[in-house]
């Protein structure tokens, strides 16, 4: 017993073999399972969130990158305010910039997943950019239509990856992180042992120990006590 009690002191378990509590065993292995199982859908949830996270700040990103694709286009599109030499430095500005945004949409990637090509697990399905024409007035008025809608469908897109965020992911982890904590208090009830009592119950072991100890050494003396008297 004072064994017994001396390694639930020292584990801080009051289950330590099966035979210490066989129900309340297989009730912790179940626990514990579960508990297990709700930290790996965590993992999950953060690995998706990350992703998402990634995803906003890549879109972010191409935004930037249209708003000053659309000031092009707009000093593009004064009508006779522009020279030849000016609409095609306006066009080579455009060019560079639609090259450096699908760049960056197709680079655009979490771990080896793309994060914009449309494939299972990508975050959205965004096509690149072509034919942004800048060269006459008419045509980058054409180009500032086109440019808004990819604008707003950016700005759409960055909406949903927010509420799913928000709305989805954060409660969905917040109700799995109560789950847990409420199942590792249930689980710890079980199997962790209460330190003030199994003291109390060392200390109370300890005691009959060193009292059966003396009192065998006491009860080796009596016969010499014995022979010494009966020679008195």
């Amino acid at each position: 017993d004072l064994k017994a009690s001396m390694a639930k002191l020292s584990s801080g378990q009051r289950i330590n073999r099966a035979a210490d509590d066989p129900a309340g065993l297989i009730i912790s292995e179940k626990m514990r399972a579960q508990i297990g199982a709700i930290e790996q859908e965590i993992k999950n949830v953060d690995n998706t969130y990350n992703k998402l996270s990634t995803a906003d700040g890549n879109l972010d990103t191409l935004q930037n990158s249209l708003r000053e694709m659309r000031n092009v286009a707009v000093g593009a599109a004064t009508e006779g305010g522009n020279s030849e030499a000016a609409q095609q430095a306006y066009q080579q500005t455009m060019d560079n910039a639609v090259n450096g945004y699908n760049m960056v949409l197709e680079s655009a990637a979490y771990g080896a997943q793309n994060l914009f090509d449309g494939s299972p697990g990508s975050a959205a399905d965004l096509n690149n950019l072509a034919g942004v024409d800048v060269s006459t007035a008419e045509k980058a008025q054409e180009s500032i239509e086109a440019i808004d809608e990819r604008l707003d469908e950016i700005s759409d897109l960055r909406g949903e990856i927010g509420s799913t965020q928000k709305n989805e992911l954060e409660a969905s982890r917040n109700n799995m992180e109560t789950e847990m904590a409420n199942l590792t208090a249930a689980e710890s009830s079980v199997r962790d042992v209460d330190m003030a009592k199994e003291y109390t119950n060392f200390v109370n072991q300890e005691i009959k120990y060193k009292a059966g100890i003396a009192l065998l050494t006491q009860q080796e003396q009596i016969p010499s006590i014995i022979l010494s008297l009966s020679f008195h």
